[in-house]
């Protein structure tokens, strides 16, 4: 019984011990094949561009391909779960947009969890504009403020549909300048923008790279923009934060991660060849073309930054009653 026992425990330490020999070795040579980067949007928006553009410029820094996989729907959900349950070995990564932290709030049934994954960092950020309908009584924020306050519910927000990054910002609003506005969700930004230019509904809290061309050509007007600072294409239009509204932070961003249980060394070299990536002169110019700012801060900066992110939206969300799609 005794030799029996020790064999089985000579066999055990073995086998850890290849393990730890295979762990070893495969971190060693990662990456030996292809890396497949998660989009959970279809091609062609500004999530997958980014991912095709950063991609490309990985690509070398880390010595292997990396193939775009497209996996559209339920805001980005499918294609977390698909990641989330993927194997953790570096090969498998995921690209997605404000929607994953709102997700995250909605108290949906989801089959993953913000800790199913390790953040590898942030892409850029992308700020809103709170544009109006051009026939719109209100001539810019503080009168939106003082006739909602007027006339409660009297004013209708669009957005991209229940749950999405412009009822957010449209419940922020609310929330800040303690006014009552309607809602109106719609099946995309679109159509949401169509209504807002004929006039159906009255604002609505736009990506800028969508917006801008439909304000210079007077089909919009824009009230204000939320982050940090004015926009170099509207220097005239006033963030949130400079009216009498206050800051409101509402924004897109665009983030990358792996499964959790992803080798710190694999997930840090990924990071820092996402980070080198960034600050490449195409990248930059991109960005800024679609009105967004790269993001610069570190891994650390990322995760912190993506876990307030989700915990803002959770707290607005439940504080809102605010329902998913």
């Amino acid at each position: 019984m005794q030799h029996w026992t020790r064999r089985k425990s000579i066999l055990a330490i073995g086998s850890l011990a290849l393990a730890a020999v295979n762990t070893a070795y495969s971190k060693q040579t990662w990456p030996s094949r292809p890396i497949t980067l998660t989009v959970g949007y279809p091609p062609g928006g500004g999530s997958d561009t980014m991912a095709r553009l950063v991609a490309s410029k990985m690509a070398p820094l880390i010595g292997e391909s990396i193939v775009i996989n497209n996996r559209p729907g339920a805001a980005g959900q499918i294609a977390s779960a698909y990641v989330a349950r993927s194997d953790a070995d570096g090969y498998t990564l995921l690209i997605d947009a404000s929607s994953f932290a709102i997700n995250l709030g909605l108290n949906l049934d989801l089959t993953y969890t913000r800790q199913s994954f390790v953040p590898i960092g942030l892409l850029a950020l992308f700020p809103l504009v709170l544009v109006a309908y051009p026939g719109f009584e209100a001539q810019n924020v503080a009168d939106l403020i003082a006739l909602a306050k007027a006339r409660p519910k009297s004013v209708f927000y669009a957005s991209a549909g229940n749950g999405t990054i412009p009822q957010i910002a449209g419940a922020m609003l609310m929330k800040l300048a303690q006014i009552e506005l309607t809602h109106v969700p719609y099946k995309g930004a679109g159509p949401a923008l169509n209504d807002v230019m004929a006039g159906q509904v009255q604002i609505f809290f736009a990506n800028a790279a969508a917006a801008l061309p439909l304000v210079h050509a007077g089909k919009l007007r824009a009230l204000a923009v939320t982050g940090n600072d004015r926009l170099t294409d509207l220097p005239d239009i006033p963030t949130l934060a400079e009216t009498s509204a206050g800051p409101l932070n509402a924004q897109e961003w665009i983030g990358m991660y792996a499964p959790a249980a992803t080798p710190l060394e694999i997930v840090d070299r990924l990071s820092a060849a996402l980070r080198q990536s960034l600050q490449d002169e195409e990248v930059r110019k991109r960005v800024v073309a679609l009105s967004g700012e790269v993001f610069t801060g570190s891994r650390a900066e990322s995760t912190k930054f993506i876990d307030g992110e989700i915990k803002a939206m959770a707290e607005i969300i439940q504080e809102r009653g605010i329902k998913g799609q």
